[in-house]
C-alpha cells in the first residue's frame, strides 16, 4: 500500500509539471527550481506531521517525510536538467 502511495505522488507530480510547463524552456527551469528547493521542505514536514500522527512514531514520519523530500528533491534537478539542457523546449 506505501509504494503504491509512493509511486502514485511522484506520477503525478512529473505529469501535473509536465502539463503545466509544456514547451516553454522558462517554465521547465521555474518548476525545477520550486520543485528542488521548495517542495521538499513542504514534503518533510507534511510527513512528519501526518505520518508521525497516524502511527503514533515520530521516527517512521520523518523516516517517510525525508525519504519523499530526498525523491522530491531529485526529480526536481530532472526538471533542471530538461528547462536548462534540452535543445527541443522552446526558449521565450
Amino acid at each position: 500500500m506505501d509504494i503504491l502511495i509512493f509511486v502514485s505522488y511522484v506520477i503525478l507530480l512529473c505529469f501535473g509539471v509536465s502539463k503545466f510547463a509544456g514547451k516553454k524552456r522558462n517554465r521547465w527551469i521555474n518548476a525545477g527550481y520550486i520543485t528542488a528547493f521548495l517542495l521538499p521542505v513542504i514534503v518533510l514536514f507534511l510527513g512528519i506531521r501526518i505520518v508521525g500522527a497516524l502511527t503514533g512514531d515520530g521516527i517512521a514520519g520523518g523516516v517517510a517525510g525525508f525519504g519523499y523530500a530526498i525523491v522530491t528533491c531529485v526529480i526536481g534537478f530532472i526538471f533542471l536538467f530538461i528547462g536548462y539542457i534540452s535543445k527541443n523546449v522552446q526558449s521565450d
